[in-house]
Protein backbone atom coordinates (compact mmCIF):
# COMPACT_ATOMS: atom_id res chain seq x y z
CA UNK A 1 0.00 0.00 0.00
CA UNK A 2 1.11 3.45 -0.93
CA UNK A 3 1.37 5.41 2.16
CA UNK A 4 1.03 9.59 1.06
CA UNK A 5 4.39 11.32 2.72
CA UNK A 6 2.65 13.56 5.67
CA UNK A 7 4.28 15.93 7.60
CA UNK A 8 2.84 15.35 10.83
CA UNK A 9 3.10 19.00 12.04
CA UNK A 10 -0.32 19.48 10.45
CA UNK A 11 -1.79 16.62 12.96
CA UNK A 12 -4.63 17.70 14.94
CA UNK A 13 -7.25 16.31 17.46
CA UNK A 14 -10.88 17.82 16.34
CA UNK A 15 -12.55 15.53 18.87
CA UNK A 16 -10.29 14.32 21.99
CA UNK A 17 -10.59 10.65 20.03
CA UNK A 18 -11.65 11.74 16.94
CA UNK A 19 -9.94 14.69 16.21
CA UNK A 20 -7.20 13.15 14.81
CA UNK A 21 -6.07 13.26 11.66
CA UNK A 22 -6.37 15.83 9.37
CA UNK A 23 -3.51 16.13 7.23
CA UNK A 24 -3.34 20.02 7.06
CA UNK A 25 -4.64 22.48 9.30
CA UNK A 26 -5.42 25.66 6.69
CA UNK A 27 -3.47 28.32 7.90
CA UNK A 28 -0.19 28.01 8.87
CA UNK A 29 0.09 28.50 12.59
CA UNK A 30 2.33 25.32 13.36
CA UNK A 31 4.99 25.00 10.70
CA UNK A 32 8.01 22.95 10.34
CA UNK A 33 10.62 25.88 10.44
CA UNK A 34 10.54 29.70 11.02
CA UNK A 35 11.56 30.48 7.63
CA UNK A 36 7.99 29.34 6.50
CA UNK A 37 6.62 31.40 9.14
CA UNK A 38 3.22 33.37 6.98
CA UNK A 39 0.46 33.41 9.62
CA UNK A 40 0.00 36.15 12.27
CA UNK A 41 -3.35 36.86 14.27
CA UNK A 42 -4.39 40.42 14.70
CA UNK A 43 -6.79 40.95 17.83
CA UNK A 44 -7.99 44.85 18.35
CA UNK A 45 -8.54 46.10 21.92
CA UNK A 46 -12.11 44.09 23.04
CA UNK A 47 -12.49 43.12 19.24
CA UNK A 48 -11.99 39.31 18.15
CA UNK A 49 -9.16 37.82 16.41
CA UNK A 50 -8.41 38.09 12.47
CA UNK A 51 -6.01 35.68 10.91
CA UNK A 52 -3.63 37.62 8.60
CA UNK A 53 -1.20 36.82 6.35
CA UNK A 54 2.22 38.38 6.44
CA UNK A 55 3.11 40.62 3.22
CA UNK A 56 6.13 42.87 4.71
CA UNK A 57 7.73 43.12 7.75
CA UNK A 58 10.39 45.94 8.99
CA UNK A 59 11.83 47.01 12.35
CA UNK A 60 8.59 49.46 12.55
CA UNK A 61 6.07 48.15 10.52
CA UNK A 62 3.84 44.82 9.92
CA UNK A 63 1.89 45.22 6.56
CA UNK A 64 -0.72 42.32 6.36
CA UNK A 65 -3.11 40.98 4.06
CA UNK A 66 -6.49 39.35 5.44
CA UNK A 67 -10.29 38.24 4.49
CA UNK A 68 -11.77 39.22 7.75
CA UNK A 69 -13.21 42.55 8.59
CA UNK A 70 -10.62 45.29 8.39
CA UNK A 71 -9.54 46.88 11.98
CA UNK A 72 -10.11 50.66 12.26
CA UNK A 73 -7.00 53.53 11.37
CA UNK A 74 -5.63 54.07 15.27
CA UNK A 75 -7.19 50.89 16.87
CA UNK A 76 -4.93 49.31 19.18
CA UNK A 77 -4.05 45.76 19.69
CA UNK A 78 -1.17 43.18 19.25
CA UNK A 79 0.07 40.96 16.60
CA UNK A 80 0.50 36.85 18.18
CA UNK A 81 0.59 33.38 17.29
CA UNK A 82 0.13 30.49 19.70
CA UNK A 83 3.48 30.20 21.95
CA UNK A 84 4.87 33.09 20.56
CA UNK A 85 5.63 36.77 21.72
CA UNK A 86 4.03 39.25 21.56
CA UNK A 87 3.65 42.50 18.85
CA UNK A 88 1.92 45.43 20.45
CA UNK A 89 0.94 47.59 17.67
CA UNK A 90 -1.28 50.49 16.24
CA UNK A 91 -3.04 50.55 13.19
CA UNK A 92 -1.94 53.39 11.09
CA UNK A 93 -3.72 52.28 7.44
CA UNK A 94 -6.37 50.40 6.00
CA UNK A 95 -6.43 48.79 2.00
CA UNK A 96 -8.15 46.65 0.06
CA UNK A 97 -7.49 43.53 2.23
CA UNK A 98 -4.85 44.30 3.88
CA UNK A 99 -3.62 47.13 6.45
CA UNK A 100 -0.57 48.39 8.01
CA UNK A 101 0.02 48.83 11.58
CA UNK A 102 3.16 50.59 13.43
CA UNK A 103 4.84 48.37 16.30
CA UNK A 104 5.01 49.80 20.03
CA UNK A 105 7.79 48.91 22.23
CA UNK A 106 9.25 45.28 22.23
CA UNK A 107 10.11 43.29 24.95
CA UNK A 108 13.36 41.45 24.97
CA UNK A 109 11.79 38.04 23.46
CA UNK A 110 9.63 39.90 20.69
CA UNK A 111 13.07 41.83 19.94
CA UNK A 112 14.57 38.53 19.41
CA UNK A 113 11.56 37.23 17.38
CA UNK A 114 11.38 39.94 15.39
CA UNK A 115 15.23 40.30 14.19
CA UNK A 116 14.67 36.42 13.22
CA UNK A 117 11.21 37.29 10.93
CA UNK A 118 13.17 39.84 9.74
CA UNK A 119 16.10 37.75 8.94
CA UNK A 120 13.96 34.86 7.11
CA UNK A 121 12.30 37.64 4.99
CA UNK A 122 15.43 38.55 3.66
CA UNK A 123 16.27 35.02 2.81
CA UNK A 124 18.83 33.60 5.37
CA UNK A 125 18.11 29.98 6.80
CA UNK A 126 17.05 30.07 9.53
CA UNK A 127 18.18 26.26 12.18
CA UNK A 128 15.78 25.05 13.57
CA UNK A 129 18.23 24.50 16.59
CA UNK A 130 15.11 24.79 19.33
CA UNK A 131 12.31 23.02 17.10
CA UNK A 132 10.14 20.68 19.39
CA UNK A 133 9.72 17.12 19.05
CA UNK A 134 6.96 15.70 17.32
CA UNK A 135 5.31 14.71 19.90
CA UNK A 136 4.86 17.98 21.54
CA UNK A 137 4.36 19.78 18.20
CA UNK A 138 0.72 17.52 18.24
CA UNK A 139 0.17 18.15 21.63
CA UNK A 140 0.51 21.94 20.63
CA UNK A 141 -1.97 21.53 17.79
CA UNK A 142 -4.55 19.83 19.91
CA UNK A 143 -4.55 22.08 22.50
CA UNK A 144 -4.71 25.09 20.41
CA UNK A 145 -8.02 23.37 18.66
CA UNK A 146 -9.55 22.43 21.79
CA UNK A 147 -8.94 26.45 23.13
CA UNK A 148 -10.66 27.84 19.85
CA UNK A 149 -13.97 25.05 20.86
CA UNK A 150 -14.57 26.82 23.96
CA UNK A 151 -17.41 28.85 24.74
CA UNK A 152 -16.83 32.47 25.53
CA UNK A 153 -13.22 32.66 24.91
CA UNK A 154 -13.49 36.59 23.56
CA UNK A 155 -14.48 38.01 26.99
CA UNK A 156 -12.03 39.80 28.97
CA UNK A 157 -13.70 40.14 32.17
CA UNK A 158 -15.93 38.05 34.06
CA UNK A 159 -18.52 38.69 37.53
CA UNK A 160 -17.69 37.22 40.94
CA UNK A 161 -21.64 36.34 40.98
CA UNK A 162 -20.92 34.12 37.59
CA UNK A 163 -18.09 32.25 39.80
CA UNK A 164 -20.14 32.11 43.53
CA UNK A 165 -16.87 30.25 45.19
CA UNK A 166 -15.00 33.46 44.89
CA UNK A 167 -17.58 35.44 46.81
CA UNK A 168 -16.14 32.91 49.97
CA UNK A 169 -12.56 35.00 49.07
CA UNK A 170 -13.94 38.50 50.16
CA UNK A 171 -15.68 37.00 53.29
CA UNK A 172 -12.91 35.15 54.24
CA UNK A 173 -10.40 38.35 53.41
CA UNK A 174 -9.72 39.57 57.06
CA UNK A 175 -8.44 35.71 57.78
CA UNK A 176 -6.20 35.52 54.55
CA UNK A 177 -4.66 39.48 55.47
CA UNK A 178 -3.84 37.90 58.76
CA UNK A 179 -1.77 34.99 57.70
CA UNK A 180 -0.41 37.77 55.10
CA UNK A 181 0.55 39.67 57.44
CA UNK A 182 2.42 37.42 59.36
CA UNK A 183 4.76 36.49 56.66
CA UNK A 184 5.59 39.92 56.43
CA UNK A 185 6.04 40.05 60.77
CA UNK A 186 8.86 37.87 60.10
CA UNK A 187 10.28 38.52 56.74
CA UNK A 188 11.30 41.37 54.98
CA UNK A 189 9.43 41.93 51.25
CA UNK A 190 13.25 41.37 49.81
CA UNK A 191 13.54 37.51 51.23
CA UNK A 192 10.60 36.40 49.84
CA UNK A 193 11.57 34.40 46.59
CA UNK A 194 10.71 36.11 42.86
CA UNK A 195 7.64 35.07 40.95
CA UNK A 196 8.15 32.03 38.31
CA UNK A 197 9.41 34.98 35.75
CA UNK A 198 12.06 36.07 37.92
CA UNK A 199 11.14 39.51 37.32
CA UNK A 200 12.86 42.02 40.04
CA UNK A 201 10.80 43.44 42.13
CA UNK A 202 8.04 41.20 41.90
CA UNK A 203 7.90 38.36 44.68
CA UNK A 204 5.58 34.95 44.72
CA UNK A 205 4.75 32.69 47.68
CA UNK A 206 3.27 29.73 46.33
CA UNK A 207 0.18 28.28 47.83
CA UNK A 208 -0.83 25.60 44.91
CA UNK A 209 0.30 23.84 41.97
CA UNK A 210 -1.56 21.50 39.54
CA UNK A 211 -4.81 21.49 41.50
CA UNK A 212 -3.19 20.85 45.15
CA UNK A 213 -2.45 23.17 48.11
CA UNK A 214 1.41 22.53 49.12
CA UNK A 215 1.95 20.92 52.30
CA UNK A 216 4.17 24.30 53.31
CA UNK A 217 0.91 26.46 52.48
CA UNK A 218 -1.16 24.31 54.60
CA UNK A 219 1.05 25.27 57.54
CA UNK A 220 1.73 28.69 57.08
CA UNK A 221 -1.72 29.79 55.47
CA UNK A 222 -4.38 27.17 56.38
CA UNK A 223 -7.19 29.39 56.04
CA UNK A 224 -5.76 30.29 52.39
CA UNK A 225 -4.97 27.00 51.42
CA UNK A 226 -8.09 25.52 52.05
CA UNK A 227 -9.83 28.47 50.78
CA UNK A 228 -8.16 27.56 47.74
CA UNK A 229 -9.09 23.84 47.63
CA UNK A 230 -12.55 24.61 47.54
CA UNK A 231 -12.16 26.19 43.90
CA UNK A 232 -13.61 23.93 41.14
CA UNK A 233 -11.07 23.38 38.69
CA UNK A 234 -7.97 24.87 40.61
CA UNK A 235 -4.70 24.62 38.76
CA UNK A 236 -2.34 27.03 40.33
CA UNK A 237 -2.17 29.60 43.28
CA UNK A 238 0.11 31.78 44.87
CA UNK A 239 0.58 35.83 46.79
CA UNK A 240 1.58 37.92 44.45
CA UNK A 241 3.71 40.87 45.75
CA UNK A 242 4.37 44.00 44.01
CA UNK A 243 7.30 46.08 45.57
CA UNK A 244 7.19 50.13 45.54
CA UNK A 245 8.02 51.74 42.31
CA UNK A 246 7.76 48.60 40.19
CA UNK A 247 5.89 48.10 36.90
CA UNK A 248 5.32 44.86 34.46
CA UNK A 249 4.77 45.33 31.30
CA UNK A 250 2.73 43.91 28.82
CA UNK A 251 2.36 39.71 28.68
CA UNK A 252 -0.08 37.32 28.30
CA UNK A 253 -0.49 33.73 29.02
CA UNK A 254 -0.02 31.15 26.34
CA UNK A 255 -3.42 29.63 26.80
CA UNK A 256 -6.74 30.65 27.06
CA UNK A 257 -8.33 27.54 29.01
CA UNK A 258 -8.17 28.73 31.94
CA UNK A 259 -8.61 32.05 33.82
CA UNK A 260 -7.50 34.00 36.55
CA UNK A 261 -8.98 35.31 39.36
CA UNK A 262 -7.14 38.08 42.22
CA UNK A 263 -7.85 39.09 45.85
CA UNK A 264 -6.83 42.38 47.24
CA UNK A 265 -5.24 41.80 49.83
CA UNK A 266 -2.92 44.89 50.87
CA UNK A 267 -3.62 47.41 48.35
CA UNK A 268 -2.08 50.61 48.96
CA UNK A 269 -3.81 53.71 48.63
CA UNK A 270 -2.52 55.18 45.16
CA UNK A 271 -1.40 54.39 41.58
CA UNK A 272 -1.62 50.69 41.73
CA UNK A 273 -3.63 49.43 38.77
CA UNK A 274 -3.52 46.38 36.74
CA UNK A 275 -4.30 47.12 33.15
CA UNK A 276 -6.56 44.69 30.66
CA UNK A 277 -5.43 45.83 26.98
CA UNK A 278 -6.81 49.71 27.07
CA UNK A 279 -9.23 48.84 30.53
CA UNK A 280 -7.94 49.67 33.88
CA UNK A 281 -8.88 46.89 36.32
CA UNK A 282 -8.31 48.63 39.97
CA UNK A 283 -7.64 46.20 42.95
CA UNK A 284 -9.46 46.80 46.05
CA UNK A 285 -8.98 45.56 49.55
CA UNK A 286 -10.99 42.23 50.25
CA UNK A 287 -12.43 42.11 46.45
CA UNK A 288 -12.53 39.83 43.98
CA UNK A 289 -11.99 40.25 39.94
CA UNK A 290 -11.79 37.25 37.69
CA UNK A 291 -10.19 38.23 34.19
CA UNK A 292 -8.88 36.20 31.20
CA UNK A 293 -4.67 35.93 31.32
CA UNK A 294 -4.36 35.18 28.01
CA UNK A 295 -5.61 38.67 26.58
CA UNK A 296 -2.83 41.38 26.86
CA UNK A 297 -2.27 43.22 30.56
CA UNK A 298 0.13 45.29 32.26
CA UNK A 299 0.80 46.53 36.42
CA UNK A 300 2.44 48.43 38.16
CA UNK A 301 2.59 49.77 42.04
CA UNK A 302 3.40 53.53 41.72
CA UNK A 303 3.18 53.96 45.15
CA UNK A 304 5.78 53.65 48.32
CA UNK A 305 4.24 50.64 49.57
CA UNK A 306 4.10 46.91 48.90
CA UNK A 307 1.09 45.27 47.21
CA UNK A 308 0.20 42.09 48.01
CA UNK A 309 -2.81 39.94 46.01
CA UNK A 310 -3.91 36.52 46.27
CA UNK A 311 -3.92 34.80 42.63
CA UNK A 312 -5.60 32.29 41.42
CA UNK A 313 -5.71 29.85 38.29
CA UNK A 314 -8.35 28.12 37.91
CA UNK A 315 -10.21 25.99 34.08
CA UNK A 316 -12.79 27.49 32.41
CA UNK A 317 -16.28 26.20 32.61
CA UNK A 318 -15.58 22.56 30.05
CA UNK A 319 -16.91 19.11 29.09
CA UNK A 320 -15.42 16.34 31.38
CA UNK A 321 -13.16 14.73 28.79
CA UNK A 322 -11.51 18.25 27.98
CA UNK A 323 -10.84 18.96 31.33
CA UNK A 324 -9.27 15.58 32.03
CA UNK A 325 -6.87 16.28 28.95
CA UNK A 326 -5.91 20.02 30.03
CA UNK A 327 -4.97 18.50 33.36
CA UNK A 328 -2.95 16.26 31.95
CA UNK A 329 -0.98 18.57 29.96
CA UNK A 330 -0.76 20.67 33.09
CA UNK A 331 0.63 18.15 35.42
CA UNK A 332 3.30 17.22 32.28
CA UNK A 333 4.37 20.26 31.10
CA UNK A 334 3.89 22.91 33.83
CA UNK A 335 7.31 23.61 35.15
CA UNK A 336 8.02 23.81 39.43
CA UNK A 337 7.08 26.53 41.41
CA UNK A 338 9.61 28.27 44.02
CA UNK A 339 8.38 26.49 47.06
CA UNK A 340 8.08 28.20 50.56
CA UNK A 341 11.30 28.57 52.17
CA UNK A 342 11.66 25.57 55.20
CA UNK A 343 12.58 27.98 57.72
CA UNK A 344 9.36 29.60 57.65
CA UNK A 345 7.35 26.83 58.70
CA UNK A 346 9.45 26.79 62.03
CA UNK A 347 7.74 30.25 63.37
Amino acid sequence: MCIPEIDFYWVRYSQFSGWMYEMKMKNNLFPVAVNDIKQLFWTGNGETEIECTISELSERQFVVKTDAKLPQPGSQGIFWRPFFPIFSASVIDVGEGMFIAELGALDEAARKMLETLLAAQHGQQIPNRHRPGLLFRIILKALFNLEQSLPQIHRRTFLPAEFPWSLAFEKEWPAICNEVRNIFDHVDVSEIPLGPDKLANWHSVLVAEKGQATVQAKKLLPCTAKLVESVPSMLNADLSILRPGTVIGYHKANSRTFLRMHLGIIIPTGDVCLQLEDQKLSWENGKVMIFDDFYPHSAWNKTEETRVILMVDFLRPMPGWKEAFIRFLHRKTASPLPNVPAKWLDW
